[in-house]
């Protein structure tokens, strides 16, 4: 028998150190830990982006101008803060979820 349904997760933590953690779960429950990683439509493009110009010594700031530029080129429609969430993971925050304001901010400085 097959599952004609399967979820794919991204899954995103700190440790206690301040170790950060990615890992992608696809529908079998087969996990895997990344340093960078996309899922769903478009993932093929952004992986190769991310292949490409990730490095684990980019700061927060560039690490955020990387995924909105990606998701720029990858999205079929116009990205906007009305249509892309962020969320942020640190140690000294936890999981947050960042305002529009904040996805504008950084729509506006990878627009410059």
């Amino acid at each position: 028998m097959s599952r004609p349904y399967g979820v794919s997760l991204l899954i995103a933590g700190v440790d206690k150190d301040g170790t950060p953690n990615l890992f992608h779960t696809d529908p079998s429950g087969t996990f895997t830990e990344y340093k960078a990683k996309s899922i769903g439509v478009g993932s093929e493009g952004a992986m190769a982006e991310l292949h490409e110009k990730y490095s684990p010594d980019l700061n927060l700031e560039q690490t955020e101008e990387l995924a909105m530029t990606i998701l720029k080129q990858v999205m079929e429609e116009k990205v906007e803060e009305n249509n892309v969430e962020f969320a942020l993971v640190t140690a000294a925050n936890g999981f947050k979820v960042c305002s529009k304001e904040y996805v504008q901010a950084i729509l506006k400085r990878v627009d410059e």
